[in-house]
């Protein structure tokens, strides 16, 4: 997942809120929940981007694999562990200090209340993180943990072992911006930087503003690891290696009918000279580099046809490879074939080919038992089938004149969750803040499916930090953006980040499902 080149979520919305709440003596119910929602958001992310940065660690370990790679991989991937761990270590370090905030304000994950946990503590306590957070020191404590950790990130950006003309410091100190531990604007009046964070906030504000620097360390680490996978490159697959191909286009055939059979050599190289022979006669190559042979098929019964193959190996040496291709001449049998996927869906039409040698189409009968299953004839040979419960156990069964000449057993799943979009841009990308505003909503599709279904969103939730540093956010029903969605896409500028949760989206099989969040960098 591609990810901002300016740093951004500063926050400082945050700090807006907290002046608000200390103008009354009881925090209002409204900014408790404004921070509740801010937190959630900012949970949500930091999954989001966790994932990738998963992804980017599985990749680099795939590259390690690859000879083609390999050397490079050597070089980064350890700079992108340490990334990692470093930003794993801070990560939890501050994930203790909200959690001791929380035990300090009455939160006990033990206790109970009618029969559920009982996750209540005291939100709106001012004393709670001030006395933690400032009075204990524990604050002054992150400040020099979060610094520290900034100049260790940096510190990677050196140039990796056997690599002296790769420099990437500038590019991660850019990346370290993305944690501002200075004071914010609005509390320049104020003498260090965890009084100016943790003075008299409620104490689900200090939550909050330390899930926000959670989020600071997510961007940075994926950022970070990003950057180093980058510099392994893209691999030009060089084919180095040879191996004998031999197939033919049936291993069961009636009595009278032509076996087709396939011979040829991988990584295929006019060099590599080869010479095929296919039951003792000689098979000219045809552009592809493989050589075809019809043989008639004999009697009854199994037969074998022999192949051999020689062919100059890369060191100029000659290789032969003798191969026997087995078929079996048989009687009347069906042929029961899905057109799109090997797995039945609920909700939608799924097309089957069926064939039966000894008989015309018009002899043919077939049904489907299990998954609550109907198939029905559309055209010679063309079937449709719709199913509308999970099993493993389905099977397709095809008689000729009334005799079974075939049975395929085939499983019944559900249609995969989609994904959402807007304007097809995937999640993590960056994009210009007039592409989101062309745009009418939220859209959903399933990748690589063969099916072309047609899914509904049904609601959405934009979020978003605003210019002035606050975080707005706007719940729209239906796939469009709502006039409140509208607004807030209007003030959208450069550096600011828009996250669409709460996604649910309705399938052609009638079912709502909750798909993943959305996460965009406005460039």
């Amino acid at each position: 997942m591609a990810l901002p080149k300016e740093p951004r979520q500063k926050m400082i919305n945050l700090m807006y809120l907290v002046l608000t709440a200390l103008l009354a003596l009881n925090v209002s119910a409204e900014i408790l929940n404004a921070f509740k929602t801010i937190n959630r958001s900012l949970e949500s992310t930091n999954s989001t981007v966790d994932a990738s940065t998963d992804n980017v660690m599985k990749s680099f370990q795939t590259k390690l694999t690859e000879n083609e790679s390999r050397a490079k991989a050597e070089k980064w991937y350890p700079k992108a562990e340490q990334a990692v761990a470093l930003s794993k270590e801070i990560f939890n370090y501050i994930e203790a200090q909200k959690k001791q905030i929380l035990k300090n304000a009455g939160f006990d994950p033990t206790r109970m209340k009618d029969g559920k946990p009982d996750s209540t503590f005291k939100e709106d306590n001012q004393d709670v993180a001030t006395h933690y957070m400032i009075e204990e020191g524990k604050g002054k404590e992150l400040l020099a943990k979060l610094e520290n950790y900034k100049k260790q990130m940096i510190a990677l950006g050196g140039a990796a072992a056997g690599d002296s003309m790769t420099n990437l410091t500038k590019d991660i100190e850019g990346y370290m911006k993305q944690i501002d531990l200075t004071v914010p604007p609005t509390k320049a009046g104020v003498k260090d930087w965890q009084n100016a964070y943790f003075h008299m906030v409620p104490t689900v504000a200090a939550i909050t503003i330390l899930s926000k620097f959670q989020n600071d360390v997510r961007t940075a680490e994926n950022r970070t690891v990003t950057l180093f996978h980058e510099q392994v490159g893209k691999v030009q697959v060089r084919y180095d290696k040879f191996a004998a191909i031999v197939g033919q286009n049936s291993n069961y055939i009636m009595p009278g009918q032509e076996i087709e059979i396939n011979a040829g050599v991988g990584a295929f190289s006019s060099a590599a000279k080869p010479s095929i022979s296919i039951n003792g006669t000689n098979a000219p190559l045809g552009e592809d580099g493989q050589a075809k042979l019809k043989v008639q098929g004999g009697g009854l019964g199994k037969h074998s046809v022999p192949v051999t193959i020689r062919f100059m190996d890369q060191d100029g040496k000659e290789q032969v490879v003798t191969k026997n291709v087995e078929y079996t001449v048989g009687q009347a049998n069906a042929s029961i074939a899905l057109d799109k996927m090997n797995v039945l869906y609920i909700g939608v039409d799924n097309p089957v080919t069926i064939a039966a040698s000894g008989g015309g189409d018009d002899r043919i009968q077939a049904n489907i038992i299990g998954g609550g299953g109907s198939i029905s004839k559309v055209s010679a040979g063309k079937y449709i089938v719709r199913v509308n419960s999970v099993t493993d156990d389905a099977k397709i069964q095809v008689s000729v004149d009334g005799k079974v000449a075939g049975v395929s057993q085939f499983r019944v799943r559900t249609i995969p969750t989609p994904t959402a979009t807007i304007g097809g841009a995937a999640s993590g990308d960056n994009v210009n803040a007039g592409t989101i505003r062309a745009q009418a909503g939220v859209g959903a599709y399933i990748k690589d499916f063969p099916f072309e279904l047609k899914y509904t969103v049904t609601s959405f939730t934009l979020t978003a930090d605003t210019e002035d540093g606050d975080i707005a956010e706007a719940a729209c029903t239906g796939n469009q953006f709502s006039p409140k969605a509208r607004q807030i896409l209007q003030g959208l500028t450069a550096g600011r980040t828009i996250t669409i949760d709460a996604i649910r989206a309705q399938g052609p099989d009638g079912v709502t499902r909750k798909l993943p969040s959305l996460v965009y960098y406005i460039k």
